[in-house]
């Protein structure tokens, strides 16, 4: 089943379009999507024709921060559901917690994911993609939104430490300071926030515990209504752990409460295997970081799970018949 999501995700598309000279309604049409995706959030359209409308609208306008504009002006009522359950949690982390519960309700292809490291938190943002290519406008617009939302928990004063994006940086990267408001670091083992650790304690002060009750019924009844493709639940797992080194079998299983028979059992069914999808995860990582990247080999083949770049570089020659240096090099002349 193809992931799909809200039209909520174009909220201020069609203006935005316009400022930079573009005709909102000419780009849906060219990427097949209806116009009334602009004109209510809660049509559910293809999650992959969204980064489509961002890098068709980013590439004819000459705005290579269109999607970070576009996340400029989101708010926390812009999730829906998702909003109303985080607004109602008694403190931030647990505001964030539920909105990574149920931040599929908004696109089937999101995950949000806290890891704690000393003083600090990271918030992990990824967008599966079935077709393996990273859409940079679709991350910078989840990025910038996840900022914005943080933002409305937090008071308007508040500012992330860093944020990260795996990609590389733009010709110029001021305007991302500006609308983000901190530092950003380009080229970065993952896509996301980091925030301080005593930020997400923060109470929020409207909550409403009954309130949060009530809603969160409806969550978890469309919880258990969500059909959930084996395989991609583990592709989630290994994109989010590849970078650590840990995404084996075992620690995915971990993650999803199973064994791993049952998870070889879940994929066999599927027709794939869980070795399949890490070699397409790999590959994919792989893509982004040769293809339009200076990050150095040894840290590319550590962000691929190898022990030694010796691997990355046999593994690397055996899956797409030629040297990673070569690949890279092939890509120079081409840009």
């Amino acid at each position: 089943m193809e992931p799909l999501s809200r039209s909520a995700a174009l909220t201020g598309y069609a203006d935005l379009a316009r400022s930079v000279g573009l005709d909102p309604f000419r780009i849906l049409e060219a990427v097949g999507v209806s116009r009334r995706a602009l004109s209510g959030p809660d049509l559910k359209i293809p999650a992959n024709a969204v980064g489509r409308i961002l890098e068709t609208s980013a590439k004819r306008s000459g705005v290579e921060d269109f999607g970070l504009r576009l996340a400029e002006k989101r708010r926390l009522s812009n999730l829906g559901l998702v909003g109303l359950i985080a607004r109602e949690q008694p403190s931030v982390r647990k505001a964030i917690e539920v909105m990574s519960q149920y931040i599929w309700m908004q696109n089937d292809a999101l995950s949000l994911v806290l890891e704690e490291a000393g003083e600090l938190t990271i918030l992990r943002t990824l967008i599966a993609s079935r077709s393996g290519r990273r859409s940079r406008q679709s991350i910078e617009l989840l990025v910038g939104t996840t900022c914005r939302t943080l933002e409305s928990l937090l008071g308007a004063s508040w500012r992330p430490q860093l944020v990260c994006f795996a990609h590389s940086a733009p010709s110029q990267p001021g305007a991302h300071r500006r609308v983000i408001g901190t530092d950003v670091a380009f080229d970065q083992d993952f896509d996301g926030v980091v925030c301080a650790r005593r930020d997400l304690d923060a109470a929020i002060p409207t909550a409403d515990p009954a309130m949060a009750r009530q809603v969160a019924r409806y969550g978890e009844q469309a919880m258990r209504e969500r059909p959930r493709r084996p395989d991609d639940r583990v592709r989630e797992m290994v994109v989010l752990l590849l970078p650590t080194g840990q995404a084996t079998v075992e620690r995915v299983a971990a993650h999803l409460g199973v064994d791993r028979r049952t998870i070889s059992r879940q994929l066999a069914a599927r027709g794939t295997s869980f070795s399949a999808i890490l070699d397409a995860v790999r590959a994919e990582v792989a893509a982004t970081h040769l293809d339009g990247g200076e990050r150095p080999m040894s840290a590319i083949a550590d962000l691929l799970g190898f022990s030694a770049l010796s691997a990355f570089s046999r593994w690397h020659a055996q899956r797409f018949g030629e040297s990673p240096s070569a690949r890279r090099a092939r890509g120079s002349t081409r840009s």
